[in-house]
């Protein structure tokens, strides 16, 4: 059952989701509605750096006019990026003191957390369906390549989600509810992930009945990281 707390950092996302979206999105841009990336300033800026390499007539995504143009949108917040850097680097070693012990504890949570490695197995074996199925196929058929573009989409945004969820669950070396107003964005991302994966395996299934056993075994893992994500949810 969702608590008051939680509730409350629900309706706060909300409001944060219209400043940043991309805070809250899974970062696969196509699949994003219009008006959200009207709103995106990384959507924007990412448009900027195409439509710069095409009017050169350069390629989308060449690497010296992307430079430049990252170069001039963020040259008035460089400097302030680079002392913020510095400012929050904190070495472990350096947390020796008794006074670090939460921010300690928090590390080791992320670290040792098996949830985080449940998520790591996922990838790693649905990069292996993906190379047995996907990637050394001549051809998939077309009313399921959605589905595998699903399924390789999410498999490495998963993990990556996940680890930053974790990272804000437990927020002992930040004050106030920022950080797990984070991991709370991320943890509903990676449930779409999930959502998404699943009902993109469940459609796969149908086509490579010899691969059931092995996308039995990635549903399963999906399932499981779910729940747990809903518990941690409900321990808000």
């Amino acid at each position: 059952m969702e608590s008051e707390r939680f509730k409350k950092i629900i309706g706060e996302n909300i409001k944060y989701e219209k400043e940043s979206p991309y805070n809250f999105c899974d970062r696969w841009c196509e699949r994003c509605s219009g008006e959200k990336q009207m709103r995106c300033l990384l959507y924007q800026n990412e448009l900027e750096q195409k439509l710069v390499c095409i009017a050169n007539g350069k390629e989308p995504d060449d690497p010296e006019i992307i430079a430049e143009v990252l170069k001039r949108q963020f040259e008035n917040e460089r400097e302030e990026l680079e002392q913020s850097m510095q400012d929050d680097e904190i070495a472990f070693d350096d947390l020796a003191g008794p006074e670090f012990e939460d921010i300690r504890k928090h590390i080791e949570f992320v670290e040792n957390n098996p949830l985080d490695n449940t998520a790591e197995q996922f990838c790693k074996k649905a990069h292996e369906f993906l190379e047995k199925t996907f990637h050394n196929k001549g051809a998939v058929k077309s009313e399921i390549l959605n589905d595998f573009e699903t399924i390789a989409w999410y498999h490495t945004l998963l993990p990556s989600k996940l680890h930053r969820a974790l990272c804000g669950f437990h927020e002992p070396a930040c004050e106030g509810d920022i950080s797990l107003n984070d991991a709370v964005a991320q943890f509903a991302i990676c449930k779409k992930a999930i959502d998404e994966s699943i009902r993109a395996l469940r459609n796969i299934s149908q086509h490579f009945l010899d691969q059931r056993a092995q996308i039995l075994e990635l549903t399963a893992l999906l399932h499981n990281i779910h729940s747990r994500i809903v518990a941690l949810e409900e321990s808000i």
